[in-house]
């Protein structure tokens, strides 16, 4: 009685480890893409930034971000997920203390370059460590923690960079203060990390049977599951070992593999990270510099996270990107509109209302779709084999197009007026749906497998997710539909 008392404590505390893993990976990235927003102000009162140098700070993390989750699948098969995880959050730790120590602006730079990095990493490495690792019980619910701490994370960040800067306005000490919020953090991750079992999948890849016994032994809470999981493991293992640069060579693989680009391309170019990263910024040419101007962004973005999660099964993927791409269209133009007004005549209550409603709608119709959808659509179209060649290109491309508009936003604001780039976003937000309607899936409710079977038997793309779906005819000569 005594030992399964033993087990069970042992069993809970290493879940708990993973829980605070999960939640603070997904928390510093929110914490360093988010950071931006409301101490730009300061940093350019402590460096006197132009704004394009704010701009390059601000993307650089985008391109540390890109070489992170090109490497981050390498540093996770050879070094092991648990030692990628102390890598990351060590350079979180390091990196947030040397830039708190307010550094000459090249190093600084590269402190953030060092940052981005360690994001894609985290960004790559935790969900894959936390499905290998997490019970069966807590697989999903870990999933969904790591998004929504990222949400938490950027608002946790605006709230505190706000209050530090009116308390003790744009000031070196604010600055330090700023940093020493994530350095807190990281550190805890960091500690943390060190105290975590190694993945169980990762120590059989490897070879190292006894070891990832006595992992699961730990982390599983009966002989039965562990003997089902070791079985799935070696079955997975026997699969997939070394199949996946075999996709390469398959042209139905470069075909999802563009849909899976295109997707996370249409997801920077609607247009969130301005609003994330610089919305203080554009309301402040507006006049508007309250504190409902500074915290609305990061709130709605937290709280409409959590309805995403019911409606993407209810109402199904595609749906909901329809219906988030209507929604961000609509705001954009009426933002756009509203600072054409501005334009010509200048701030007025009215228009000052409609900027700030269309910004909230905005972040609305981003967090409960494109934000978290596309990242799932991306997970679930492509086959097995080739699922981590899949996503570290997708990552890639969508930390390219975040970085390419963190660069350019404001430069492009100043040079074709205030209005200009929402009417820009507003047309990409027109361009996706159409994307969607020819080139996209309905994934909602069919197994992984039947999408791959699809998928291989050349059923046009739009169609992967039909369960009756038929192949392509091949004496057809007509171009096939997407």
């Amino acid at each position: 009685m005594k030992n399964v008392q033993t087990k069970n404590t042992q069993y809970q505390r290493i879940v708990y480890m993973i829980c605070l893993i999960g939640a603070l990976g997904g928390l510093l990235f929110g914490l360093d893409q988010g950071f931006i927003a409301n101490s730009l102000s300061t940093i350019d009162h402590v460096y006197t930034l132009n704004i394009s140098q704010g701009e390059n700070y601000s993307a650089v993390l985008a391109w540390g971000g890109i070489l992170g989750a090109l490497l981050s699948g390498l540093f996770a098969r050879t070094l092991g997920r648990k030692k990628v995880l102390v890598l990351a959050g060590f350079l979180f730790s390091v990196l947030s203390f040397v830039s708190a120590l307010l550094p000459p602006l090249a190093i600084l730079v590269a402190c953030r370059f060092g940052l981005g990095f360690a994001v894609g990493v985290a960004s790559f490495t935790v969900p894959l460590y936390l499905s290998e690792t997490a019970p069966t019980s807590i697989r999903g619910g870990m999933a969904t923690l790591f998004q929504l701490m990222i949400t938490i994370g950027i608002f946790l960040i605006a709230a505190t960079n706000v209050f530090i800067a009116k308390i003790l306005g744009h000031t070196e000490i604010s600055l330090r203060l700023m940093f020493a919020v994530i350095l807190i953090f990281a550190f805890v991750m960091f500690l943390g990390s060190l105290f975590l079992p190694e993945s169980p999948r990762w120590l059989m890849l490897k070879g190292k049977h006894d070891k990832a016994l006595d992992v699961l032994n730990k982390v599983r809470s009966s002989k039965e599951e562990i003997q089902k999981e070791v079985a799935e493991i070696k079955e997975s293992i026997a699969v997939n070992q070394g199949s996946g640069a075999a996709m390469l060579t398959k042209g139905f693989f470069w075909k999802i593999l563009l849909v899976g680009v295109v997707l996370q391309m249409f997801q920077q170019l609607v247009g969130i990270n301005m609003m994330i990263y610089y919305a203080p910024t554009i309301f402040g040419y507006a006049g508007m510099t309250g504190l409902i101007a500074l915290l609305a962004i990061p709130t709605v973005n937290m709280l409409f996270t959590f309805p995403a999660v019911k409606w993407i099964e209810k109402w199904g993927r595609k749906k909901l990107l329809y219906f988030g791409a209507v929604i961000m269209m609509v705001s954009m133009f009426s933002a756009g509109f509203a600072f054409l007004s501005i334009h010509e005549s200048g701030p007025s209550s009215i228009t000052n209302a409609v900027l700030l409603l269309s910004a909230i709608v905005y972040i609305f119709g981003f967090a409960c779709s494109w934000g978290p959808v596309a990242w799932v659509i991306c997970a679930e179209i492509f086959p097995l084999k080739g699922r981590e060649i899949g996503m570290t290109v997708t990552t890639m491309v969508n930390w390219t197009f975040a970085g390419l508009v963190m660069a350019n936003a404001l430069s492009f604001m100043k040079a074709y007026g205030n209005y200009s780039i929402f009417f820009v976003f507003g047309g990409f937000c027109i361009l996706s749906m159409v994307f969607l309607k020819f080139f996209v899936p309905e994934t909602k409710g069919v197994s992984l497998e039947k999408i791959e079977k699809n998928l291989e038997d050349g059923v046009p793309l739009r169609q992967l997710g039909d369960t009756e779906s038929t192949p392509q005819a091949p004496v057809q000569t007509v171009p096939q539909s997407a």
